[in-house]
């Protein structure tokens, strides 16, 4: 009865194989139970207890001896009812030690114009607002066939860019795009490095050589960082 084994529905091998047991016996006693099973006394006595407990064995009393019944197999169906219950009772307690683990980051690196695609298509996923620092524009330039598909979905979602931008002429530049707005950094503050806030996603895209190559944080905590600091900096930008 291999085959038959209900350790899956948590009911233990040997449990699985004295409810099998008495399930083909019938009716038996303990003796009857140990011969058909071939477990040892005490195994099979103490399988039986725990099985009344389930449920799923029940037991009269005949001329001064124990006669065991196993349960209808559609008793299982109550025992894992029972299972399912006591576990959503636990759920609210559960959930609760789960929301005090600390908060995984997420890192990923990109490579290349196909990873800064991988990180637009993530804006338009995010569908909120993307904040820039640094923002040059030269992604313009560097992807003119994507980005006026990306363009095109932008703003079928009103998504916002509100940037810092690195010179003048990008911000004059930029602000002819729909849905753009922002401010030019303070003189000397330009660099390589941008710095996209969308969601709980920071994306830091460094241009070397035009080569750009992107580091993503997945974490709202920080993202929520970046966006404080996105704050200070644009009180002081013109």
């Amino acid at each position: 009865m291999a085959e038959l084994n209900l350790e899956t529905i948590g009911i233990t091998k040997n449990q699985s194989s004295v409810y099998l047991s008495l399930l083909k016996l019938g009716s038996s006693t303990g003796q009857g139970i140990i011969k058909e099973s071939g477990l040892h006394r005490a195994i099979v006595y103490d399988c039986l207890e725990k099985l009344q407990e389930f449920g799923l064995v029940s037991f009269v009393v005949k001329d001064y001896k124990k006669y065991f019944q196993a349960a209808k197999p559609k008793k299982l169906l109550d025992y894992l009812d029972e299972k399912k219950e006591f576990v959503s009772q636990l759920l609210p307690q559960l959930e609760k030690l789960e929301g005090m683990k600390k908060e995984e980051i997420n890192a990923s690196i990109y490579k290349g114009k196909e990873g800064l695609k991988t990180i637009h298509a993530e804006m338009l996923r995010e569908g909120t607002d993307v904040l820039m620092i640094g923002a040059k524009g030269i992604i313009f330039d560097e992807l003119p066939y994507f980005m006026p598909h990306f363009e095109k979905e932008r703003l079928k979602k009103k998504l916002k860019f509100i940037g810092l931008w690195d010179k003048k002429e990008v911000k004059e530049r930029l602000l002819k795009q729909p849905l753009f707005e922002g401010k030019s950094l303070p003189t000397g503050f330009d660099s390589d490095a941008v710095v996209n806030i969308f969601g709980n996603k920071v994306a830091i895209v460094l241009w070397k050589e035009r080569f750009p190559t992107a580091f993503v944080i997945d974490n709202k905590s920080v993202a929520d960082s970046f966006r404080k600091w996105f704050q200070l900096i644009s009180k002081v930008s013109e």
